[in-house]
């Protein structure tokens, strides 16, 4: 036997179920072969034992829940859920703030401290529209003055390789303007990818995506699909990504390069985003 399964099997025979639970399921597979007519009832409440005892597995033991994580489809118990949403909506003052906690994670520590940075940035926000409302109503009392943020966040991907999530924040003030924080964890490795981190050593990634980058950019200005400075010579020329540029890795497993709006393209271009072909980094993926 595979020594992953014969792990597994040792550790799940290490679970003491309750007598009650083995009570259900000896129950259950004797009347289901004594009435056929109600097979699929007991059959039900045979899973039911059967699942509580799958998660009791998960809960007591780390090995076991490791091993469950290299089956294909099971790492999508992993959930991203709203661990807390702040309103305010007083005249011209409105704010929205919805803030992501990550659950399932097999890495709790890991979990632990993305979630408590989800907290941290949404607190931040928060004391900051607060502060600068009172500041606000005290300069201009009675006034209808508009200060307004729209924060959240978008579940990328979540697929059995890879968790990307988008949280992002929107000045409304005048016209808003959009920034985005992408976390891109690695379920396998059970670590926080960074751009750098996905290529070899001393490869020009930089170079490599700039170029592809540009090409596409100066491609939808001549299509008219949309526009970028790409050769702008008030707010251009592009000049190419960052060291650390925003990214996420798609269900395709491919690398899509982030921009935040109004950093390569006027606001009608939105948040541009640019989906990274296979053949123009295949040779420095680590």
């Amino acid at each position: 036997m595979n020594k992953k399964l014969e792990k597994m099997k040792e550790e799940y025979m290490q679970i003491k179920a309750s007598d009650t639970l083995k009570e259900r399921i000896d129950i259950s597979m004797k009347a289901s072969k004594r009435n056929n007519a109600n097979t699929w009832k007991k059959i039900t409440g045979l899973v039911a034992c059967l699942i509580i005892a799958f998660s009791l597995s998960l809960n007591l033991s780390p090995v076991f829940a490791s091993t469950i994580a290299d089956i294909p489809g099971m790492s999508e118990i992993v959930k991203v859920l709203t661990f807390g949403r702040y309103v305010v909506k007083d005249g011209g003052y409105q704010a929205s703030i919805e803030t992501p906690k990550i659950e399932g994670l097999l890495d709790k520590e890991l979990q632990d401290k993305l979630n408590k940075d989800f907290k941290d940035n949404s607190k931040a926000l928060i004391l900051a529209f607060e502060s600068d409302m009172k500041e606000l109503k005290k300069q201009f009392p009675g006034k209808e003055v508009h200060l307004g943020i729209d924060s959240g966040y978008i579940v990328k991907t979540n697929n059995d390789n890879i968790l990307a999530i988008d949280v992002y924040m929107a000045n409304t003030v005048g016209s808003s303007s959009t920034t985005h924080k992408f976390y891109t964890i690695d379920k396998k490795t059970k670590t926080l990818l960074t751009l750098p981190s996905l290529f070899k050593k001393d490869s020009d990634y930089i170079q490599k995506l700039s170029e592809y980058i540009t090409a596409e950019m100066k491609r939808q200005n001549a299509k008219g699909e949309k526009t970028y400075w790409v050769d702008d010579p008030t707010f251009g020329p592009f000049k190419g990504i960052k060291e650390n540029q925003n990214f996420h890795i798609n269900n395709d497993g491919r690398i899509v390069i982030c921009f935040d709006k109004y950093e390569v393209a006027p606001g009608s271009s939105g948040s541009p985003e640019f989906v990274i072909p296979e053949e123009v980094v295949k040779y420095i993926l680590k």
